[in-house]
């Protein structure tokens, strides 16, 4: 039972320009088109049992529409999770639509929607969705020069720091590009990383040893689609070296406790 904790799909209207901006803000190639119709294929011929999906609002006025189509494309073997944003001003009315539509958890993207993860804004955020929901933060990012990062390991560890009890899984196994600040302030803790975009760009050992640090037992399997997709995840979680109950958490067991936990 393989379930794909981080997938991101779009409208056909927008996937391309989607696409195409994910590519030039991350300078990786994006090697799928971001269609659901797409990832269901690869999901099929990977043997998914089920995969969250979301897309992010990055400006306040795109938080019902983005909402409204994550609620219409779930089904079969598709979880759609909510967005919000800071500056979205009905945000305790959208929560409740969410939890009326059956969504279970939210995905931030602070970079792409601009908020540091730990201010203030978005603390109060946090805890009118600790009681419900599970978060997904996006995690870490290169270090290009005149970037500026709002999703460090260090402000998630704040956030924790805050709210112990709520249920997080951070992104790309908790921090893209900054997995040894990771390591520092967020092994050990009530956070699960998930597994996307690491592979190629985190040498083998050291993820396997981020993963043990943590607990396998605390990791998820997401593929980050489109960026790639989830057979070649699991593939590639198959070759570095964990056992076999490592490898069955990972990459299922972990998430079907997670969502049965979260009433999906």
């Amino acid at each position: 039972m393989f379930i794909d904790t981080h997938v991101h799909i779009f409208s056909h209207k927008i996937a391309a320009k989607a696409v195409e901006h994910l590519a030039e803000h991350y300078q990786i190639p994006v090697r799928y088109k971001g269609t659901r119709e797409e990832y269901h294929t690869l999901a099929r011929q990977a043997g998914v049992k089920t995969a969250l999906f979301f897309t992010v609002a990055t400006k306040p006025d795109q938080v019902r529409a983005a909402n409204d189509w994550a609620i219409t494309q779930s089904g079969n073997e598709l979880i759609g999770l909510g967005t919000l944003h800071p500056d979205y001003e009905p945000i305790d009315d959208e929560i409740a639509r969410l939890k009326e539509a059956g969504v279970r958890g939210v995905k931030f993207h602070p970079d792409f929607q601009q908020f540091f993860l730990d201010e203030e804004r978005a603390l109060a955020i946090y805890e009118r969705l600790a009681k419900d929901f599970f978060i997904i933060f996006h995690m870490g990012d290169d270090n290009r020069p005149g970037k500026t990062h709002h999703a460090t390991p260090e402000r998630l560890a704040n956030v924790l720091d805050i709210f112990p009890h709520l249920t997080v899984i951070a992104a790309h196994m908790g921090g893209y590009c900054m997995w040894d600040r990771a390591a520092a302030n967020l092994v050990g803790e009530n956070v699960y990383f998930d597994t996307s975009s690491c592979f190629g760009f985190l040498p083998d050992e050291d993820f396997r040893t981020l993963i043990r640090e943590h607990g396998a037992h605390r990791v998820l399997m997401a593929s980050d689609y489109p960026y790639s997709s989830p057979g070649e995840e699991i593939e590639g979680l198959k070759k570095l070296g964990l056992n076999d109950e490592e490898l069955e958490a990972i990459t299922g067991l972990n998430a079907a406790q997670l969502l049965s936990k979260m009433g999906l």
